[in-house]
């Protein structure tokens, strides 16, 4: 048993891509599946399957007096993934219920986030990571974790549920269909009110909100999916998502490069 847990997991795990892929910063939080490297079956392999380089930065780690603009100078991508509840305190929401906030990260990834919007870098937004584009972008959050049915629906890393995305949408593009039989979600929060040219593009068979865009002149800009795709090593639809990402990365270093 042990020996076929660890041929599945060299399986999943993909070689590096060599020192030409583009850069990807990928941001995380301090959880033991972090710590201890477990990441690197989970967003690490995803993009390295995709041919990026994953360059991994846990908030707090930024040396003293160094302006997050500069230390992003040679990233190409930016990942923001999943975690705690942003804090209300950034969307005008009732802070009472909030959970696992950590303001430290929320300072941090929205510093980012600002960054790479100022510098039109592509960025892919996974479960946190999509409700925190939104609020970046002045949007507000949800919250459905009273409604117990519910929150059994999309608290789900086996079986998952359908989502259904928006025709002529860079996600359904990507996709080239717009019904999405499973996905892996695990969240009681989902974006409400969308932020400044941010659109919501996908949704659960219950109305829940599931992936959004901000329009920018890149085809594939800033998105962001409230479920795991980086979870779903079986299902090329999500392979789909982080190829479209790294040649949105591809132009975004050409483009820097001819500056």
């Amino acid at each position: 048993m042990l020996l076929a847990v660890v041929g599945y997991a060299a399986w999943l795990y993909e070689p590096d891509p060599g020192d030409g892929a583009p850069r990807v910063l990928v941001s995380v939080d301090r959880t033991l599946w972090n710590r201890v490297g477990l990441n690197r079956l989970t967003y690490v392999r995803a993009l390295r399957k995709a041919g990026m380089r994953p360059v991994l930065m846990t908030f707090g780690n930024l040396p003293e007096g160094t302006d997050v603009s500069d230390w992003m100078e040679g990233i190409d991508g930016l990942l923001l993934s999943g975690g705690g509840d942003v804090g209300a305190i950034h969307y005008g929401g009732d802070e009472n219920i909030s959970r696992d906030v950590n303001p430290a990260r929320d300072d941090f990834e929205l510093d980012l986030l600002a960054a790479a919007d100022r510098a039109g870098m592509p960025v892919l937004g996974i479960c946190r990571g999509a409700q925190l584009l939104n609020v970046h972008r002045g949007g507000t959050l949800g919250d459905f974790r009273e409604d117990s049915a519910r929150y059994r629906r999309h608290r789900r890393y086996w079986g998952g549920h359908p989502v259904s995305v928006k025709d002529d949408t860079r996600l359904a593009e990507i996709f080239a269909e717009t019904d999405i039989a499973s996905v892996v979600t695990f969240h009681g929060q989902y974006v409400d009110d969308p932020g400044d040219d941010v659109t919501i593009i996908a949704h659960a068979p219950d109305g829940t909100p599931e992936a959004i865009e901000v329009a920018t002149d890149d085809p594939f800009g800033m998105i962001g999916v409230q479920w795991h795709a980086e979870v779903l090593p079986w299902d090329n639809r999500q392979e789909r998502l982080f190829a479209a990402f790294r040649q949105a990365a591809d132009r975004y270093r050409d483009e820097r490069s001819r500056q």
